[in-house]
């Protein structure tokens, strides 16, 4: 019954709310210490500190508040492939089974999300890219796992690059002196098709400024008028891919392929 109530909770207002059937990306309140717990705060998640700053979290803290269990258990981090500088929690879960109905914590299950992250510094600019990882998480009777990733997506970017040298630059470019890109990816849920887990959406928004900036040009060569001064929506690098769990793979495949979309995520 919890369960039910916070995911009821959780999801946002609307004029046709989803059957208690249809899956939800429910959304996480700070809890204290840095935790991200679900409404209610009954399950709260945080990635511990770390000794040195250049060091990453290599485990996840689960704990639960409202049972007056003070007592937070650790479940390793895998490896992420892209080598990251920065990790942090995804303030959402995806939920996947609610519980049945004799308690509401067997049988639950989540996907977690973490964001790794990637930075760079360059002279007069600089950026970060990020990805989004889903792991599952499931409590079974008398056991609580945090299972494989299934899921590893670009996520978001900011990068920003000189394009000002001389004070001629600066006229031309009428004061623009940096180009900027940015990326950024979204997940919704759909309806249930019954699936081992549920279908998503992944929807994505590349940008850059000024409107005819191009990371592949030389744009300081340029000359900008007052209607460049805005952002230019890339439509290739702007898409929208319905995300299903091939049980064969052990992870989500996307619907069709996707471009090549380095310029805006790769710092």
């Amino acid at each position: 019954m919890f369960l039910t109530l916070m995911l009821a909770a959780a999801q946002p207002v609307a004029a046709s709310a989803p059957s208690a059937a249809d899956p939800v990306i429910v959304d996480l309140v700070a809890g204290e210490e840095g935790q991200h717990c679900l409404p209610g705060k009954d399950i709260c998640f945080e990635l511990p500190e770390t000794k040195d700053s250049g060091d990453l979290p290599t485990t996840l803290l689960v704990s639960f508040p409202t049972s007056g269990d003070t007592e937070k258990t650790s479940f390793p981090l895998p490896s992420f492939s892209d080598d990251p500088q920065g990790l942090r929690l995804w303030p959402h879960l995806v939920a996947v089974h609610r519980g049945d109905k004799g308690d509401g914590r067997q049988g639950l299950e989540f996907l977690v999300g973490l964001v790794t992250e990637q930075r760079a510094m360059y002279s007069g600019g600089g950026g970060s890219g990020s990805r989004l990882h889903l792991l599952r998480f499931g409590m079974a009777p008398h056991a609580i796992a945090l299972g494989a990733e299934v899921l590893d997506v670009e996520w978001d970017s900011s990068l920003m690059i000189r394009a000002c040298f001389s004070e001629q630059d600066m006229k031309d470019r009428l004061g623009a002196c940096h180009d900027e890109y940015s990326f950024t990816g979204t997940l919704a849920a759909v309806k249930a098709d019954g699936g081992e887990l549920p279908a998503l959406t992944y929807r994505t928004f590349a940008k850059a400024y000024p409107q005819t900036s191009r990371r592949t040009d030389d744009n300081s060569a340029k000359r900008l008028k007052k209607s460049d001064l805005s952002d230019w929506k890339d439509p290739e690098c702007s898409y929208e891919r319905l995300l299903r769990y091939n049980p064969g793979t052990a992870r989500y495949e996307m619907d069709r392929p996707v471009p090549d979309c380095s310029d805006y995520t790769t710092p």
